[in-house]
């Protein structure tokens, strides 16, 4: 295996993101055969050299990618005290140490991606990238031609101005109205907040999109790995080399 910076190794083990990484060796947190070194960047081969993080040795894994059909009542973290059903637990069989990319809430369903690689979950969820992530509004009550056209001329949110890429009534249900939001910001509770804003009740919450990977064939609380074009085209659409994504 070639050589690899020690964030990228650290990320790819599933410890957060490359930046997190990074300030974990600068605290001296990890050691590389056997010795300290708070000084970046450092290169590593996770084959042939021996990687601690707080004295406790890491294996190096390979990059892996899942997508879930999150349903309601699941929560975002991989670490829960209060013993509440996670979405690392509605994946079966994956021995790889995976976290979410950009959180859903509790109540909040569809497409959520799970995966160690770091690099790629960055890009997803940094707006400079201008990843689409799409969502599907259920409401009782169509809101009125002026409240849309407000929205789509962007909304506060925590002192971020989200300006939708698309906000448009998708289609009327016998349940109520669909509203489509597509937007590049990964916010906490964003989409709620925009719609909390100009008094839109929100029945039901879907994430069905994220850039070209989208939400089908999969029923709530069932998950699959991502098809290696499924890869390439989140690699291709955060300006990442696919080909080279492991020695990054």
């Amino acid at each position: 295996m070639a050589t690899q910076r020690i964030q990228r190794v650290l990320a790819s083990a599933g410890f957060g993101s490359r930046r997190a990484c990074e300030e974990m060796v600068e605290r001296g947190r990890v050691a590389v055969n056997g010795r300290v070194s708070r000084q970046l960047p450092i290169l590593v081969d996770p084959e042939k050299d021996s990687i601690s993080v707080d004295g406790k040795m890491i294996r190096a894994e390979g990059l892996v990618y899942y997508l879930l059909n999150k349903p309601k009542g699941v929560f975002c973290t991989n670490e829960d005290p209060a013993g509440r059903t996670r979405a690392v637990d509605c994946l079966v069989g994956v021995k790889e140490r995976v976290y979410p990319v950009g959180r859903l809430d509790r109540e909040t369903e569809g497409l959520l991606l799970l995966t160690n690689d770091g690099t790629l979950a960055n890009r997803i969820t940094h707006p400079r990238y201008e990843l689409d992530k799409e969502y599907h509004i259920l409401t009782h009550l169509r809101p009125s031609d002026a409240t849309m056209a407000d929205i789509r001329k962007g909304v506060n949110v925590d002192g971020t101005l989200v300006v939708p890429k698309e906000f448009r009534i998708l289609r009327e249900t016998a349940e109520g109205i669909v509203l489509k939001l597509v937007i590049h910001e990964g916010l906490n509770r964003v989409v709620r907040k925009m719609m909390d804003q100009h008094e839109i009740e929100i029945a039901r919450l879907r994430r069905t999109r994220i850039g070209p990977l989208a939400m089908s064939g999969l029923s709530a609380g069932h998950s699959r790995e991502l098809r290696a074009s499924e890869v390439a085209g989140l690699y291709e659409a955060v300006g990442l080399d696919a080909i080279n994504r492991v020695t990054e």
